[in-house]
């Protein structure tokens, strides 16, 4: 049976342009779907779970004293590039914590004063390579650093036993172009215990020194 006009033009028209419309949707529908799925697994981001800081995992000592006094001397500068106090806890919030578990007196007489001189993490930008190869890599955009000064004073007045200690500690860490905010974050706690680690083992070594100045 002959088609009439109608039927040969409508004929025409979808074998002209069915394959024209099947490939536009095959080139919208694709990177819709795939913009989807990228924004599905973006989004499908677990809470990050920061390296934990615990005091008590350092090992007391019995400081030959009657009262322990922490002093926070050190005051935030609150601007770039400084960002303590930002973080939480601070690193002198992390030292306070220390001291208080660690530094344990147990006397009848005497004092022990800690003293926190300074405190203080920055985050500094790196200078980036502009040589061609170095471009496509995944350079080191930040660094971080942390420093603590303190100073650690003994007063027993029985038997007139006194010492001075000047304790200080660093860590510092880079992060690269590519990490996200939880890996920075992550990165950023780490150093920190890091400090306090290193602060901790400075003062036993320290503290052994002084005769006295602990009991068993």
């Amino acid at each position: 049976m002959d088609m009439n006009s109608a039927d040969r033009l409508n004929f025409s028209y979808v074998s002209t342009f069915k394959p024209f419309f099947n490939q536009l949707h095959k080139a919208f529908i694709i990177p819709v779907l795939a913009v989807m799925v990228l924004s599905g697994c973006v989004n499908d981001t677990k809470p990050v779970t920061l390296p934990e800081f615990d005091a008590h995992e350092f090992g007391a000592l019995r400081i030959d004293a009657r009262h322990l006094q922490i002093v926070e001397n050190w005051v935030m500068p609150m601007q770039p590039p400084y960002i303590e106090h930002t973080l939480s806890p601070s690193p002198s919030e992390m030292v306070v914590e220390w001291a208080s578990n660690v530094l344990v007196p147990i006397a009848g007489s005497g004092e022990v004063v800690l003293d926190i001189q300074r405190a203080s993490v920055m985050v500094t930008e790196m200078p980036q390579s502009k040589a061609l190869l170095d471009v496509f890599k995944d350079q080191q955009a930040f660094k971080m650093r942390v420093d603590i000064e303190a100073d650690l004073s003994w007063i027993q007045p029985v038997g007139g036993k006194r010492a001075f200690i000047e304790l200080s500690a660093s860590a510092a860490d880079t992060v690269e172009e590519s990490a996200s905010p939880n890996s920075f974050d992550i990165a950023m706690r780490e150093m920190m215990n890091r400090a306090i680690a290193l602060l901790d083992q400075k003062a036993r070594q320290k503290i052994a020194e002084i005769e006295g100045m602990t009991r068993p």
